[in-house]
């Protein structure tokens, strides 16, 4: 059996256990184009992020927290995105006029989404902060709960030697405080349990001292937020969840808050009908350490998610006779 298979089975064992290319820096204009992230410098002022995903529009998972660390901590997000998209026609419909093909037809949106999906990616990732992106362009083959039909040892799906490859090399020379994968539940698509997967392998093959934390995330309503969780061998270290609270107020009267760029981020990936039906959804981030959990990891984390709590934005006061010219006090 495969090192991330084996590794992916003893991970989600341990979570249910504890359960009852090129773009301009951060800060740069709305829909700026990334770099690739092995291109992405070594060196920044805040806490360096590296995302893992399986699909182009996964990201959106991360959103509160990649435009945070990005344009309030000066930190650096780079992203890693497996496949190509190509599966992702069937709720392609309202986007055929936009895009002037049939592309809820499988030969023509297999051939056509891969270039569309990055276009659109590439969008969202402006309006995220994100710096890096990294496409593999293996197959998005179909969906499947079945991880084995993409890391079983008679997988054929993706060449998971490159892929291996490919992770190694840009964690090697992205020097990251944390990567962050999508957490892997027996419902969830094999590839997303498959990228964090071999997101995790690869910070393992990190040498320890500068070995990233390893976080996942699932977002979900703030009605069904989750209970803390520790570690069943560690007395009392949390694991999660570390939270990104989208609904964060800032702005005048406190009416704005973090799903507004979330929301900017969705619309981007237009061939994906159903992903615009998230909008306004998904109020909190939750993240979980994942694979090696260590006390070091957790204090990291911890910072982190203290940091992200601080208000980003001035709050400033307007004459009350002012309307839309709204003059500073």
């Amino acid at each position: 059996m495969r090192p991330a298979l084996v590794l992916l089975f003893a991970l989600i064992a341990a979570c249910s256990s504890t359960s009852s290319a090129k773009k301009s820096a951060p800060g740069s204009s709305p829909g700026s184009t990334p770099t690739p992230a092995a291109e992405s410098s070594s060196t920044s002022a805040g806490p360096r992020v590296l995302v893992v995903t399986a699909h182009p529009d996964d990201e959106i998972a991360f959103a509160g927290l990649l435009y945070k660390v990005s344009s309030h901590l000066g930190g650096t997000c780079d992203l890693v995105v497996v496949t190509n998209g190509e599966a992702g026609f069937k709720y392609a419909t309202l986007a055929e006029s936009l895009y002037g093909a049939e592309l809820t037809d499988e030969r023509v949106g297999r051939a056509r989404l891969p270039e569309i999906r990055k276009r659109e990616l590439m969008e969202s990732a402006g309006y995220l902060g994100i710096h890096g992106v990294r496409f593999l362009d293996e197959q998005d083959h179909r969906y499947t709960t079945d991880i084995e039909e993409v890391l079983g040892p008679n997988a054929k799906v993706w060449d998971l030697a490159r892929v291996r490859r490919e992770l190694d090399a840009v964690l090697d020379q992205g020097r990251y405080d944390f990567v962050l994968g999508l957490r892997p539940r027996d419902e969830s698509h094999a590839h997303h349990k498959a990228a964090t997967a071999l997101a995790a392998e690869a910070v393992l093959h990190q040498p320890e001292e500068r070995r990233p934390v390893m976080m996942v995330v699932q977002v979900v309503e703030h009605v069904k937020a989750s209970p803390l969780q520790f570690a069943a061998n560690d007395g009392g270290l949390v694991v999660g969840p570390f939270v990104f609270d989208r609904t964060q107020k800032f702005g005048h009267q406190g009416k704005l808050d973090y799903r507004v760029v979330t929301n900017w981020a969705i619309a981007a990936h237009k061939t994906q009908g159903t992903m615009q039906l998230f909008v306004n959804r998904g109020e909190r981030e939750e993240y979980f350490l994942f694979g090696e959990q260590r006390l070091e990891g957790a204090r990291k984390a911890a910072e982190l998610f203290e940091r992200l709590r601080e208000p980003q934005f001035e709050s400033k006061q307007y004459d009350e006779r002012a309307e839309s010219g709204a003059a500073r006090r």
